[in-house]
């Protein structure tokens, strides 16, 4: 796959990127699309950009689970300017429309242009967060840009849990400075962010025998905007895995409804956007249950017609494998946690105007033989709303009862605002040098892995910037690619700043 990558970039007239300045940033973005790249199979470009360093006499350090550390020498000039560490993440989340099949192990993004956008061709692009692992590589293989000792740390597992950074070893790094560029503003520095943890809701699954007289069928959730759990959470779009929630519960106790089996989201860190659940119900009642969710899918279609205009809820009579279903105290509990489960804004800070401070979002669920589990991801600026809203989900565990468990998870510290940091003074003189304007100063909900480096490197001082990118972690993922250089030429008014 790497090879053909290589071919696809050495012959420009065959590129989808062709003619798109930066060119330099464009080759090595089509040349990482081409790589499959999921969350926990990053070892195939982590082996690529290590082969691309030691070609050019780059110090290259490899971990065992693929993250990347490659040193750069400061240019002449530069050689003894505090060391600066550059940052991005390998692996991209994977998800593609409903029909579309893609073989994201060992398949690349099909890169497509329209437009100012570059958009994957019925899956994610993964932009978020491919844009800073071009960017370091063209900064890597540039031989004519002005830049202090560079320290270039790439991530791998970033998407599933921060997995990469809370692994990575800190110890190696000699910098205290860190440009991160997994941002998506590209008129805005962005200079603080939360922390987050996720929680595990284990519900010990017994069976018992499926009804006689009993028809199978599937309630289905689709069609949500979907969305990043945490810079989309403001939007209050609809999550697919309360709704069904919703649903099963009207389900239930209109119609005695048994459940088979359930699932929903794709990752941590996305609004889940379908659900749906197997589901077995008396013949004699199925007329009136398709009544009472039609209706109900009306009322629920109403709240949403803003933030979500087009969810879908289906009942389908289907025929299903399983001739076991949940016991009825165990599909109870389950409905009661999908429903009770804090979903959403849970607060918003009293410091910076708009800014949600805590959420939580329900972001998985599914089952096997043993267990129901249902992951949630709960961001927040202040620590200790996080871990209140992990001691709630542990309350509803005990009030459920029947055994569930609590496990908690990638936890990851805030990255504090500081109006004093060195990097942000040094972002706002380059971007007003290089635009004669000055930016927005970002402080986000959403948590990336500085947190993590701010625990690892005492001291250490950060900021972010980035390209325009529109509704990361979905299948209309787009980068604006018109935004692409003036984010360049920022890096490089940047790293002239931090001469000193």
């Amino acid at each position: 796959m790497i090879a053909s990558a290589e071919k696809l970039i050495d012959n420009r007239t065959n590129s989808v990127l062709a003619g798109l300045e930066p060119a330099i940033f464009f080759k090595f973005f089509e040349e990482l699309s081409a790589i499959p790249r999921g969350s926990f199979n990053e070892k195939q470009v982590s082996d690529h950009i290590a082969v691309f360093a030691r070609k050019r006499g780059l110090e290259v350090c490899q971990d065992d689970i693929w993250n990347l550390l490659i040193k750069k020498p400061g240019t002449p000039g530069y050689e003894d300017a505090p060391t600066l560490i550059l940052h991005g993440h390998t692996d991209i989340v994977c998800e593609s429309d409903e029909g579309v099949e893609h073989d994201f192990l060992n398949e690349g993004i099909k890169l497509r242009v329209e437009g100012d956008f570059i958009h994957g061709t019925g899956t994610t692009l993964g932009a978020d967060n491919t844009v800073g692992v071009a960017f370091a590589m063209a900064l890597l293989a540039s031989d004519d840009i002005p830049h202090p000792p560079l320290e270039v740390v790439l991530t791998v597992q970033e998407e599933v849990g921060k997995g990469g950074a809370q692994h990575f070893d800190g110890s190696k790094l000699t910098g205290k400075r860190l440009l991160d560029m997994n941002w998506h503003d590209p008129k805005s520095l962005f200079a603080g962010c939360a922390g987050d943890i996720s929680a595990r809701l284990k519900i010990p699954l017994k069976w018992t025998d499926r009804a006689d007289g009993q028809t199978g069928a599937v309630l289905r959730v689709s069609g949500l905007s979907s969305g990043h759990s945490e810079f989309d959470i403001h939007l209050e779009r609809a999550n697919a895995i309360a709704v069904l929630g919703r649903l099963l519960r009207l389900a239930m106790r209109e119609a005695g409804v048994s459940v088979a089996k359930v699932s929903g989201g794709v990752n941590r860190y996305v609004i889940p956007g379908e659900a749906e659940a197997q589901i077995s119900v008396d013949v004699s009642r199925l007329a009136a249950l398709k009544a009472a969710i039609k209706a109900e899918g009306k009322a629920i279609a109403a709240e949403y017609s803003t933030s979500d205009p087009g969810l879908k809820i289906s009942l389908t009579e289907a025929d299903i494998e399983a001739r076991s279903v949940f016991a009825p105290e165990v599909a109870k509990a389950m409905v009661n946690a999908m429903n009770l489960l804090p979903n959403g804004v849970q607060s918003r800070s009293l410091i910076v105007d708009g800014l949600v401070e805590s959420s939580n979002t329900v972001a998985l669920i599914s089952n096997d033989q043993d267990r129901i589990e249902i992951v949630s991801t709960i961001p927040s600026a202040v620590s200790s709303r996080r871990y209140n809203i992990v001691d709630r989900i542990r309350e509803l565990s005990e009030v459920i009862g029947l055994g569930a468990t609590v496990e908690t998870f990638a936890d990851c510290p805030e990255w504090p605002y500081n109006p004093d940091s060195r990097m942000l003074a040094a972002g706002l003189a380059a971007y007003y040098n290089e635009f004669g304007e000055k930016p927005h100063v970002e402080v986000s909900h959403s948590s990336l892995e500085l947190g993590l480096f701010r625990k690892k490197v005492p001291g250490i001082d950060m900021l972010s910037i980035g390209p325009e990118a529109f509704d990361v972690h979905t299948t209309r993922e787009r980068l604006n690619h018109s935004t692409v250089d003036s984010t360049w030429r920022l890096l490089k008014a940047l790293l002239s700043e931090l001469r000193t």
